[in-house]
């Protein structure tokens, strides 16, 4: 069974039960430089393997840069 929801105002779909660890990891991102929110609520690094996508859930990923 496959889910849809957004992340970064792209519509994706996953496999039902998908962390956002998992989702990370399939968009090539490290997850030490990244912030998240899912459905506006902030979601602590240290709990993104044990936080399970919904269907219909908003994924915001934020990667910090540095530069000067």
């Amino acid at each position: 069974m496959t889910i849809t929801f957004t992340v970064n105002g792209e519509t994706r779909e996953a496999a039902a039960g998908i962390s956002l660890m998992e989702l990370i990891a399939q968009l090539g991102l490290h997850p030490e430089s990244l912030a998240a929110l899912v459905n506006d609520e902030i979601v602590e690094r240290g709990s993104f393997a044990e936080k399970k996508l919904n269907a219909n859930d908003t994924v915001e990923l934020v990667r910090f840069v540095s530069g000067g």
